[in-house]
């Protein structure tokens, strides 16, 4: 999943704080999950999936498809 939040949110043209921003969740944060150290929960994947674009499953790695 990790590498997936990093992936998705370059791909949008986003710094982490951005991203953070978007979500109300500060750039550390987002730097903690991209990193493996914090799992994020549930509530924030969906969140993080919706702001950049992708499914919560693709998100998580559980399917290949980007689409919503």
């Amino acid at each position: 999943m990790k590498n997936r939040i990093r992936e998705c949110r370059k791909a949008a043209g986003m710094s982490q704080a951005e991203l953070g921003n978007q979500v109300g969740f500060a750039d550390n944060t987002i730097s903690n999950y991209e990193k493996g150290l914090r799992e994020p929960t549930l509530e924030v994947r969906e969140c993080l999936a919706s702001t950049l674009h992708v499914s919560p499953a693709y998100l998580v790695g559980w399917s290949d498809e980007k689409g919503q």
